[in-house]
């Protein structure tokens, strides 16, 4: 390798990282030859956090984020966007709650006053949280007629127990219709600030001056927070002490969907690269490796088979 091509790189060498008073880790990469920007970022709040009367509040609170804050209305949030093309998403997992977004390069400090805003003063209107409640609510109609979606909530079931990485997505009917806007903003309140925050930004950008933009925009920012420690949430992950078999049924279904497996290697693990590899030529290479070789081509027993490897921080 060359060293212009190491410098192309991401690493140490071009990547701008600072970590502010409120607990804000920022990174920031130059692309000279990009026109546009993206940022992505996480903060430590995930699904773990649910009480088990409440499963599945992290993915109705980041679906109603965008409904409006205490300066925009949705409708004038998403014309801000539309109107100069960016795009700006939130997504939740069981250790984080998650965003991303795109813009111009001239439209950054736009895109970064605008996360910021939702981020720290949404206001969840009634009406979108009754129009996201129906959604959720169709959503879970479909997820119990799904044999792929319905195995793969069992499996993690089985597997991990009463573990945040067993939990299951949709919660219940029961629980999508009793959701209110006072649990919202109280996760919200508890929650939701600048300690532990993690963005990075890239692309055609000036690193110093986004810098001196996004400290003016999220350096002042301060909140009492309450002081969560996500390892208490998750213990140590841990195999079933015997194969465990369980048969799902759906009426009026035709199809089977069937998933085998195990705990796999950490992230961290010495092996994790080797398994990776060996997981690639098994199910997924060309028309899904050995797998879809034997038995969907030589013996015609399914339309899909694969295999993965799913790298979780606590096991996977």
């Amino acid at each position: 390798m060359t060293y212009a091509m190491t410098k192309s790189l991401p690493g140490p060498e071009n990547i701008l990282r600072r970590e502010f008073p409120n607990g804000i880790i920022l990174l920031l990469r130059e692309n000279p030859y990009s026109s546009t920007a993206a940022l992505k970022g996480t903060i430590p709040c995930g699904a773990y956090l649910e009480t088990s009367d409440k499963l599945g509040l992290t993915g109705f609170l980041t679906g109603c984020l965008t409904a409006g804050t205490a300066d925009h209305n949705f409708e004038e949030i998403h014309s801000m966007l539309e109107e100069s093309g960016a795009s700006l998403g939130f997504s939740v997992g069981s250790r984080s709650i998650g965003f991303d977004g795109s813009c111009l390069s001239e439209d950054l400090p736009m895109l970064l006053n605008l996360l910021k805003e939702i981020l720290d003063r949404p206001v969840f209107p009634e009406e979108y949280i009754e129009i996201f409640r129906n959604r959720a609510l169709t959503a879970y109609e479909l997820h119990l007629h799904d044999p792929e979606s319905m195995t793969d909530e069992r499996f993690d079931a089985l597997l991990y127990g009463d573990h945040p990485y067993g939990r299951p997505e949709y919660g219940s009917e029961e629980i999508i219709r009793g959701i209110n806007r006072r649990d919202l903003t109280e996760f919200h309140r508890n929650y939701f600030g600048p300690q532990n925050m993690i963005l990075s930004i890239a692309g055609g950008i000036s690193a110093a001056e986004i810098l001196d933009s996004f400290e003016k925009i999220f350096g002042a920012w301060t909140k009492d927070q309450k002081p969560i420690r996500p390892e208490t949430f998750f213990p140590p992950v841990k195999p079933p002490s015997e194969a465990v078999c369980e048969h799902t049924e759906i009426p009026d279904k035709s199809e089977i969907s069937l998933v085998m497996g195990t705990l796999g290697p950490k992230r961290t693990d010495p092996d994790y690269m080797t398994a990776v590899l060996g997981n690639s030529i098994l199910g997924e290479f060309g028309m899904m490796g050995r797998l879809g070789r034997t038995v969907r081509e030589e013996n015609g027993l399914a339309y899909y088979v694969s295999s993965s490897l799913n790298s979780l921080h606590y096991g996977g």
